[in-house]
């Protein structure tokens, strides 16, 4: 059987016989695993497409119960900005990996997925301050998983109710846009720094989120 698939590649690892393995965070099962045959190399749809942080479609066939194998890939939009800057490639990594962390395998979670692709298309974009919108998505995927309360909430939980009065209406605000407000926004760095602690504390706290790897390239 062989399946259609729209995608966001998480993770891409070499494996025997010249095969990769490729994590896809899929909008119609959620993370899957699947192995291919398809070289990177080259400027084709394929090889675009198999790369980290590449959205594409995927043809996926089962041929054997719990194997699965990428026949062929269209590239959607291969988020060539990412590499142009430091900064930006090392926010967009953390959002990736956050996510991945999050999502438990073959799960669908399209909400999820329509943040991710509007948070790459997002950071892509602007020219500077990446932190914010990270932020902004770390909050929205929370929020939809059910996770990360409203303002009404928030004095329900020893982290959040114990804010300063600034940090505390940041969070809020943030809580009550949608991730494409945060496109032309920007905060102080020393609000944003904050604000940032104060949700990755959040996500350790109540989704016993440890280390990234990711996290030893933010600045």
């Amino acid at each position: 059987m062989i399946k259609s698939l729209e995608g966001i590649v998480i993770r891409q690892t070499k494996i025997t016989g010249g095969r990769r393995m490729i994590l896809i965070f899929t909008r119609e099962e959620g993370k899957i695993a699947a192995g291919t045959h398809l070289s990177e190399k080259g400027k084709g749809g394929a090889a675009l497409a198999i790369r980290p942080f590449a959205y594409g479609q995927f043809e996926v066939a089962e041929r054997k119960p719990g194997m699965l194998t990428i026949t062929s890939a269209e590239t959607q939009d291969a988020h060539f900005a990412l590499g142009e800057d430091a900064d930006r490639f090392a926010y967009a990594s953390f959002a990736l990996e956050f996510t991945d962390k999050l999502l438990p395998d073959g799960v669908a979670a399209a909400g999820v997925f329509e943040l991710l692709r509007d948070y790459l298309a997002m950071v892509c974009a602007r020219k500077a301050d990446f932190r914010l919108p990270t932020i902004s998505y770390m909050v929205k995927v929370m929020q939809e998983l059910g996770v990360f309360p409203d303002a009404a909430s928030f004095s329900g939980d020893e982290l959040l109710s114990g804010l300063n009065g600034d940090i505390f209406n940041t969070i809020v605000f943030i809580t009550e846009q949608p991730l494409k407000r945060m496109d032309t926004l920007t905060l102080d760095d020393g609000k944003e720094r904050a604000v940032f602690g104060v949700v990755r504390e959040f996500a350790q706290k109540h989704l016993d989120l440890g280390a990234l790897k990711s996290e030893r390239m933010l600045t």
